[in-house]
């Protein structure tokens, strides 16, 4: 089994925890937040919103539905940024993540630990925890 907190690396970077397949909690970097403008037919529009960079900016946009794409493509980005993400934060091999991130439609374990990575990529904040 993995070490999450052996694999930190020096810049390791605290942001939203996520629970991954092997059950560990893992920390994927928050985003900055980042506007630019975006000239739509000679009008001036405001674009932007949380970014972890220019070059996530086309993941993103994938991700909140600004560009269409098929489903299969949606869930390739969101795979791609959970790696590049996890990858900021941890020293881990090209086959760490094949065990870390899995998705298992309709298993109520993995929709859960799916919905908080893709919160963590999005950038929302988690849900808060019920009181106990």
């Amino acid at each position: 089994m993995l070490d999450e907190k052996a694999l930190r690396k020096s810049t390791f970077s605290e942001g939203y925890r996520v629970t991954l397949a092997d059950g560990q909690s893992y920390c994927l970097p928050k985003p900055k937040i980042r506007f630019k403008p975006r000239v739509v037919d000679g009008k001036v529009e405001v674009a932007g919103g949380p970014s972890f960079g220019p070059e996530f900016d086309e993941q993103l946009d994938v991700l909140f539905g600004v560009v269409d794409v098929p489903p299969i493509e949606r869930l390739r980005v969101k795979f791609e940024m959970a790696v590049r993400l996890l990858s900021a934060n941890y020293d881990l091999k090209p086959e760490d993540f094949g065990e870390l991130i899995v998705l298992e439609p309709d298993d109520q374990a993995s929709d859960e630990r799916w919905e908080q990575l893709t919160r963590a990529i999005m950038g929302i904040a988690p849900k808060p925890s019920p009181a106990t």
